[in-house]
């Protein structure tokens, strides 16, 4: 009888590792670790994922709050010219008074004052207020006010601000630092930014879709690849090299192109910065909307005999219209928004233009101009964050068409 030998498995050297031993060591620490930690890691996801909401409405909030007193005539934010009032009675007595200065007895005045005690609805003339006789001031404020300031020094009349909503609409005039009538009239403003925007999207709508077509439907792999680059590093460029590029090159070159060109910087230089800031934005939308298209639309429109021309005319501009619909819309938002190109290539005059040479001012550009001039609390500080509610509500109402115009395709794709 044969006995059978059982062989023993070979031995493995102790000081080698099996097989992916590494791999799964560090495969079960990083699972442990997620399931340990995956209440964290989904709070994280949810917070990314609602930042972004919050973030637009705390700025939405912030803006909202600023503007709120000009717009319901809060009688907290009362306003004063202050500043402009002690500055020329100074200069009148020959003294020297600092803006640090200005601004403690600006900042004073509004905190103490109470407003029904100077100022009543039936009270057309209201009483003028002395420095002396607010109560609150420190013993070093009243020493300097005895020391440099006579006892006539009038820190203005107090009275709540409301704003007209049909004066500053359709109010061509923008007077803010009138110290005996102050105006505060956007419509030539709006005027100007309207027009901008609708030169710029003449421009770049053309522009813009004959590119997407390009790189959609003619372009050949390599090319394709190198001019998406190329529209995104156009897309990068600051807009304050814009505006360079605007006061400094196509500025001289519209001088000298027209006669009846005033200054270079114009509504025809701010159309045309504009209008090349925005085509990355249409380009890129309008792409992939090309591209969403079935390519059984394509083939069949080239076996019924049509050629390129045609079948990108009456074939996909239909099929992707409102994809393109909506990367006009945002490229109308980019236009309207866009602040420092603007403020350094169209001339910042406040006037309705007549003509594609003329100056304008848009209102981003008034903002970036003249927020860092105003007080915290005075009339033109509120008109300007008014003016924030108004673009944004602008900004509100492009997005949520763009928004409806993209459901649109969804639903017509699916139904």
């Amino acid at each position: 009888m044969e006995s059978t030998t059982t062989q023993s498995p070979k031995s493995t050297d102790s000081g080698s590792k099996p097989p992916g031993g590494g791999q799964r060591g560090f495969r079960y620490y990083s699972n442990v670790i997620v399931d340990k930690f995956e209440w964290l890691f989904v709070g994280f996801i949810y917070l990314c994922g609602w930042s972004a909401i919050l973030f637009v409405l705390a700025i939405f909030a912030f803006v909202f709050v600023e503007g709120a007193p000009a717009i319901f005539g809060n009688s907290d934010k009362i306003t004063t010219n202050t500043q402009k009032a002690v500055k020329e009675i100074s200069e009148q007595h020959g003294f020297d008074v600092s803006d640090s200065q200005l601004d403690q007895i600006s900042a004073v005045v509004l905190k103490q004052l109470d407003p029904d005690k100077y100022h009543t609805a039936n009270d057309d003339h209201p009483k003028e207020v002395f420095v002396t006789d607010v109560d609150g001031l420190t013993a070093i404020q009243k020493q300097w006010i005895s020391d440099r300031l006579t006892s006539d020094l009038r820190i203005g009349r107090i009275k709540p601000f409301k704003l007209n909503p049909t004066d500053f609409a359709s109010n061509e005039k923008w007077v803010p630092e009138s110290a005996k009538k102050p105006q505060f009239g956007i419509f030539a403003m709006l005027m100007g930014t309207l027009s901008v925007t609708i030169l710029s999207m003449l421009i770049a709508v053309p522009l813009g879709l004959g590119a997407a077509v390009y790189v959609s439907e003619f372009a050949g792999g390599k090319t394709r690849e190198t001019l998406k680059v190329l529209i995104e590093l156009l897309a990068a460029i600051p807009s304050v090299v814009w505006g360079f590029v605007g006061y400094m090159i196509l500025g001289p070159i519209l001088l000298d192109s027209f006669d009846s060109a005033v200054v270079g910087i114009n509504l025809l230089n701010g159309g045309i910065i504009l209008a090349l800031m925005s085509v990355p934005v249409i380009v890129s939308m309008s792409e992939d909307a090309l591209r969403a298209v079935p390519d059984s639309y394509r083939e069949a429109a080239m076996a019924l005999g049509a050629n390129r021309i045609e079948m990108v005319f009456k074939v996909l501009f239909p099929a992707a219209k409102h994809g393109l619909l909506a990367a006009v819309l945002l490229g109308v938002g980019r236009a309207i928004g866009e602040t420092m190109a603007v403020l350094m290539c169209t001339g910042h005059a406040v006037q309705i233009p007549e003509g594609l040479l003329d100056p304008v001012r848009t209102l981003t550009a008034t903002i970036a101009a003249e927020l860092g001039e105003t007080a915290s609390g005075d009339e033109h500080y509120l008109v300007l964050f008014v003016i924030g509610i108004v673009l944004f509500t602008f900004a509100f109402l492009i997005n949520i068409i763009a928004d409806v115009i993209v459901k649109g395709i969804r639903t017509e794709q699916h139904g």
